[in-house]
């Protein structure tokens, strides 16, 4: 799958980038809100948006707004960072960054399967 991973930390980025990529998927990383702006609105298409915690919620919102319009296919995940947090930005699934990166690929492999 394409992968867009966005977060406005670098160090969190590179771990899923390497963890992702060695499970078989493309992934291109944002590191800052202008950044992360700029690729939702752009016309590269991605299968996947990550959303990481890091990324502020009005940030994530308007991302969120603008994949909506921009690539209505792209599924969004929602990376929270502990159990309990109540995100608020809406997105199609959510998992618990601290569950590691068995939680996030199992749920990239069920979005995967519901897309088809």
């Amino acid at each position: 799958m394409r992968i867009l991973a966005l977060s406005t930390d670098q160090e969190l980025n590179s771990l899923r980038q390497f963890a992702l990529h060695y499970a078989g998927h493309s992934v291109t990383t944002v590191n800052s809100e202008k950044e992360a702006l700029a690729n939702a609105k752009s016309d590269e298409s991605f299968d996947v948006v990550l959303l990481c915690h890091k990324l502020p919620s009005a940030t994530g919102r308007q991302v969120v707004r603008l994949l909506r319009q921009n690539k209505p296919t792209a599924k969004i995940v929602y990376i929270s960072h502990i159990y309990g947090e109540w995100p608020e930005v809406e997105a199609d699934r959510y998992v618990v960054g601290a569950d590691g990166p068995e939680a996030l690929t199992r749920v990239l492999e069920e979005v995967a399967t519901t897309a088809v």
